[in-house]
């Protein structure tokens, strides 16, 4: 804060003399005192102005402004579009690095050529022409967009060729059913002429539909497993001893799992009408027991299955076949599956 003071001096020996002689010296002072807090409030109006001057400075700056110029430039079209401009002599610049990036050479180029009017201009239109996030996410948003769209169309494209493919595989999995004589094989596998059973009939009548109206190699495959396991148990059903039904029980359970490996892992439709037919076809050999498939149901029956603790599981295969009382329905064999 400025004080000011008011001083009057005198000579005393002139006021001895009288008031006449007395000359009088009138002097003004000006006093001027700042204490600490002053000093602080006029260092920060300071360096505030002095920020504000040096960002005013910098927008303006004719080096920063072509630097920016030549970085959207760049940005833009590529680099690789102003290296051959570079190589044009009609652009040679004087005293030019030969070390200068491309982008150091095209502002060169940009304060060469433009006004400092110029430049200020370009640049204030570059910096009005930025996006703002609407904008930007409109353009992110159509570019996915167009980017999914191919996606989906290369994905239908494939779909298609996947669906052809299966046709064709299909169709050959078709010949090849009807390649190899299969029908004829069941024929002379399964037929016994004038000593088939009702259920025997049944099954051939059965593989023989499948065989038909199926594309699927698998039943091929199965048909040819299941012949195996067949042959052995037709031979023991053939041969089984007389008046002695738990022995023959013993036997035919024992080609029943032996079936039962033979198509592990080997499923068609008709898998499980097949297998309760063969347990039919067995049965027509006993009086005591009744067999049953390990797939009758598909859920596991607690009363058949040797599953404790599994629950109501899905069945996904027998290993073994059930065996019965036909007198009492009392299960004397549990049947052994996968779940």
């Amino acid at each position: 804060m400025a004080k000011l003071s008011l001083s009057v001096s005198g000579d005393n020996k002139d006021n001895e003399q009288g008031s006449s002689t007395q000359t009088s010296k009138l002097s003004l002072t000006k006093k001027v005192s700042q204490d600490s807090e002053t000093d602080d409030s006029n260092s920060t109006t300071t360096a505030s102005l002095s920020q504000k001057i040096e960002g005013q400075h910098t927008s303006s700056d004719p080096t920063v402004q072509s630097a920016g110029i030549s970085s959207w430039l760049i940005n833009t079209f590529g680099e690789e579009t102003f290296d051959e401009l570079i190589k044009n002599p009609n652009l040679k610049l004087p005293y030019m690095d030969e070390n200068f990036s491309t982008e150091q050479w095209l502002e060169r180029i940009v304060k060469t050529l433009f006004t400092q009017e110029t430049i200020s201009r370009i640049s204030s239109k570059l910096g009005s022409a930025k996006p703002d996030d609407a904008d930007v996410e409109a353009i992110v948003k159509e570019r996915m967009d167009e980017k999914i769209e191919k996606y989906n169309a290369r994905f239908q494209e494939l779909r298609n060729q996947m669906e052809n493919l299966e046709g064709e595989k299909a169709e050959i999995s078709s010949k090849l059913n009807k390649a190899l004589p299969l029908d004829k094989f069941v024929k002379e596998i399964f037929r016994d002429p004038g000593n088939e059973t009702e259920p025997q009939k049944r099954l051939i009548q059965t593989l023989n539909e499948a065989l038909e109206q199926s594309k699927d190699e698998t039943v091929s495959t199965f048909v040819m497993r299941f012949s195996k396991g067949w042959l052995g148990l037709k031979s023991q059903i053939e041969n089984l001893k007389e008046n002695n039904e738990k022995e023959n029980l013993e036997t035919i359970h024992s080609e029943l799992t032996k079936l039962l490996t033979y198509i592990s892992g080997c499923y068609i439709s008709e898998r499980r009408t097949i297998l309760d037919l063969v347990a039919k076809y067995c049965n027509e050999s006993f009086s005591e027991y009744d067999f049953v498939s390990p797939e009758q149901t598909l859920n596991v029956d607690p009363e058949i299955h040797n599953a404790s603790g599994i629950g109501n599981a899905s069945i996904k295969e027998g290993s073994s076949f059930a065996v019965i009382r036909r007198d009492t329905k009392k299960t004397v064999k549990y049947a052994d599956i996968k779940v």
